[in-house]
C-alpha cells in the first residue's frame, strides 16, 4: 500500500512538472510574441527609455521585466577592469544586450554593439549611441522594479567624452569606464537580488519533509488549539454583546 501511494505521489509530481514546463513554454512564446509585436509596430519617434514606464501595459511590463542578467562581485569587475585595461568590461557589458529584452526596434544585437566600435570615424558616434543605450537598457530593469536608475546617464556622457579625445583618452578613458563598470554591475546585482527576494516571498522552498509539490503547510505546532479558538470566540461574542448593549443604552 505504501509503494502503491508513493508511485502515485511520483506520477503526480511528474505531471505536475509536465504542466509547469508547458505553461513556461506558453509564457515565453507569449512575451516574445508580444515584445515582437510591440517594437514591429511602434513609430520611430517613440522611445521608451526617455518616456519612461507609465505609458506601458500590464503585459509590456511583465514582459519587459524579464532578463538573464546574472550577479557577479563589483570587486572582481574592477580588478578585471583594471587588469585588463578595460577589454573584459568592454566584452562583458557589450554581452548584456543579449541578456535584456529589446524595448525599441533599433536595440542591438551583441555583434552588432562590438562590430561598430571597429568602424572607422563612425565608431566615434557609435560609442556614444551604444553606451547610453546599454545604460537606458539597465535603467530601465531598475523603473520597473520601482526602483531609482542606478546607472547615471552623465557618468556614460563623461566616459564617451574621454574615450575620444585624443591623448587624454590613453588615462582618463579607463578611469572613466572603471566607474561607469562598477555602477552598471552594481545595478545589475540589486536587480538580480531583488527578483530572488521576490521570488523567495513568492513561493518559500520547502524543508526536507515538509509541503508537497514545493508547497509549504503549516505545521501543527503553529496551528492554534481548539480551546483557544472557543475562548477567543468566546470572547469576541461578548464583547459584541457589551457593544450592543451600550449602543442600546445611548
Amino acid at each position: 500500500m505504501f509503494r502503491s501511494d508513493r508511485d502515485a505521489l511520483a506520477g503526480k509530481l511528474d505531471d505536475v512538472q509536465a504542466e509547469n514546463e508547458r505553461l513556461r513554454r506558453q509564457n515565453e512564446a507569449m512575451r516574445h510574441a508580444l515584445l515582437a509585436q510591440r517594437v514591429g509596430g511602434q513609430p520611430v519617434a517613440s522611445n521608451t527609455y526617455r518616456g519612461g514606464v507609465a505609458g506601458l501595459g500590464a503585459g509590456e511590463r511583465v514582459a519587459l521585466a524579464r532578463h538573464q542578467l546574472e550577479a557577479f562581485p563589483v570587486w572582481a569587475t574592477a580588478l578585471l577592469h583594471i587588469v585588463t585595461f578595460g577589454i573584459v568590461s568592454f566584452i562583458r557589458f557589450n554581452a548584456m544586450h543579449a541578456q535584456l529584452p529589446r524595448a525599441e526596434r533599433d536595440d542591438p544585437s551583441v555583434g552588432k554593439a562590438i562590430g561598430l566600435h571597429l568602424a572607422p570615424y563612425f565608431n566615434y558616434y557609435w560609442i556614444f549611441w551604444n553606451g547610453l543605450r546599454l545604460c537606458d537598457r539597465v535603467n530601465l530593469q531598475c523603473r520597473l522594479r520601482g526602483m531609482p536608475d542606478g546607472v547615471p546617464r552623465g557618468l556614460v556622457i563623461a566616459a564617451c567624452v574621454a574615450s575620444v579625445i585624443p591623448y587624454i583618452q590613453l588615462l582618463a578613458g579607463p578611469i572613466t569606464w572603471l566607474f561607469v563598470a562598477i555602477a552598471m554591475q552594481r545595478t545589475v546585482n540589486r536587480i538580480v537580488e531583488l527578483d530572488a527576494r521576490t521570488t523567495r516571498e513568492r513561493v518559500e522552498p520547502v524543508d526536507a519533509g515538509a509541503g508537497v509539490f514545493g508547497v509549504r503547510f503549516p505545521a501543527v505546532q503553529a496551528l492554534p488549539l481548539p480551546d483557544d479558538v472557543a475562548v477567543q470566540a468566546e470572547a469576541e461574542a461578548e464583547a459584541a454583546a457589551a457593544i450592543a448593549e451600550r449602543r442600546q443604552r445611548r
